[in-house]
């Protein structure tokens, strides 16, 4: 039996089970004022706040809503929305959830959307680190811009100029290796547990990430001009920590999603480890030595170990890729973009050019035969 509607201001909740409530309100149309009502499956407080949401756009008196009011009304389910269509990460989400909770609810979210002062903010944002003031106005304005759309505030305070924090220099780490020095460096990590994720990145263009979440079974050895190469897809990733992968396809952007492809006698070598992992049942190329892959933060740490004095980043083995890949082998431009994971720039590269994997195998191995001819 539904239990007894709670008195309100304005509207109705009536709750049928803890899962079900039943709202009702006035509204005004072109046909005069009518009742409105909806049954939703939700909480009693997820129904409060879309009757809180319908009040501040249909009541005579509507009420200006507070930022953090703003926030859950239209930001969340906004933001919801752009996950599940896979406009926005879910891992985005969640940081600005968490710079929302620890940063901007704090001052803000009190704070009627039609009452920001500049100078406050402007002041606020000052004291805050870069990081966390660029979360900010993101998110802010996109909540600011919710509140002009429904004529509850006149302009967006926070798409101001405002000053913001710059973050102070650092040193960073640089270097690559040119050709010679890659495959020296491959000669000492032979048999390690890095020696895969190496060959990957150094010889194959993929990120640090993913030159961790490569699978044996998906390493295939095939033959372009007289050329060996290993084919591979790059299709997932691992993260700083943790035991395993992100899901297929939750890469950097949804065209680093590809196949890249190593040429002999790397990609020899890195298939040839493949199978080395198939035969002794491991499910990763980049297998931590207890049939789960490494993550970032243990690969940095065996990188730097086994590498000693000549390590550079990790991270710059991609640099060196494609600085052998277009000087020493002269592979073509618009091939090292798809290799790499990028969009090639202008009309073509965006809108009409589509390599297959044999594209891309027969433009690696003519240009390795003609760099070995010349």
């Amino acid at each position: 039996m539904p239990r007894k509607k709670q008195r309100r201001a304005w509207g109705s909740i009536t709750s049928v089970s803890k899962d079900k409530q039943i709202i009702r309100w006035p509204e005004n149309t072109p046909e005069g004022r009518k009742r409105r009502s909806r049954t939703l499956r939700c909480t009693r407080s997820e129904a409060d706040l879309e009757l809180a949401r319908l009040r501040v756009m249909h009541a005579d008196d509507r009420p200006v809503p507070t930022i953090g009011d703003a926030y859950r009304m239209w930001y969340l389910p906004w933001i919801d929305r752009r996950v599940q269509d896979g406009r926005t990460k879910p891992n985005t989400r969640e940081a600005y959830a968490i710079c929302w909770r620890n940063v901007i609810a704090p001052r803000w979210d009190s704070v009627p959307v039609d009452s920001v002062q500049p100078a406050k903010a402007q002041e606020w944002l000052l004291t805050l680190s870069v990081g966390n003031a660029n979360h900010a106005v993101v998110i802010l304005r996109k909540v600011l811009d919710f509140a002009v759309q429904y004529e509850l505030a006149e302009t967006n305070k926070f798409r101001l100029p405002y000053e913001m924090p710059v973050r102070k220099a650092a040193v960073r780490r640089t270097g690559t290796y040119d050709l010679a020095h890659a495959e020296a460096m491959l000669e000492r990590l032979r048999g390690t547990i890095v020696e895969a994720p190496y060959i990957l990145s150094c010889f194959g263009s993929a990120r640090t990430g993913e030159s961790l979440g490569v699978k044996p079974d998906e390493v295939e050895l095939v033959e372009s001009r007289g050329i060996k190469l290993a084919v591979v897809p790059i299709v997932r990733r691992m993260e700083k920590t943790g035991d395993l992968p992100l899901p297929d396809g939750d890469l950097k952007n949804p065209q680093s999603v590809r196949t890249t492809v190593i040429p002999e006698p790397y990609g020899v070598l890195y298939h040839g480890i493949a199978r080395q992992r198939m035969a002794d049942g491991s499910g990763w190329m980049a297998d931590r030595g207890d049939g789960l892959p490494l993550d970032i933060n243990s690969l940095t740490h065996a990188w730097e170990s086994a590498a000693g004095a000549d390590a550079i980043p990790f991270a710059n083995l991609r640099n060196s890729w494609r600085t052998i890949a277009q000087y020493v082998w002269r592979i073509d431009y618009d091939t090292m973009e798809f290799l790499m994971g990028h969009i090639p720039p202008g009309i073509s590269g965006k809108h009409y050019l589509r390599p297959t994997v044999e594209n891309l195998i027969e433009a690696v191995a003519h240009a390795m035969v003609q760099s070995r001819a010349s």
